[in-house]
């Protein structure tokens, strides 16, 4: 299951809730400092490729251990 990012419209805590594909869209999660239902799904940050623009590395081998992530 998906880790989905919300904040609370009332106590403005970010917060991250495991819910299912089809849960997500059927009701607010609590808000676990304040218990409201006032929260908002965020759009969350993804994880890039920070290499050169052929994918590979200096070396010429697509393959290795470095990950390139950032």
């Amino acid at each position: 299951m998906p880790i989905y990012e919300y904040t609370c419209k009332d106590c403005g805590k970010d917060f991250e809730k495991i819910m299912s594909f089809s849960a997500k869209d059927i009701d607010s999660p609590e808000c676990p400092g304040c218990k409201s239902h006032q929260t908002h799904r965020l759009i969350s940050r993804v994880a890039s490729y920070g290499g050169n623009a052929g994918g590979g590395s200096s070396s010429g081998s697509s393959c290795g251990s470095s990950g390139g992530f950032s």
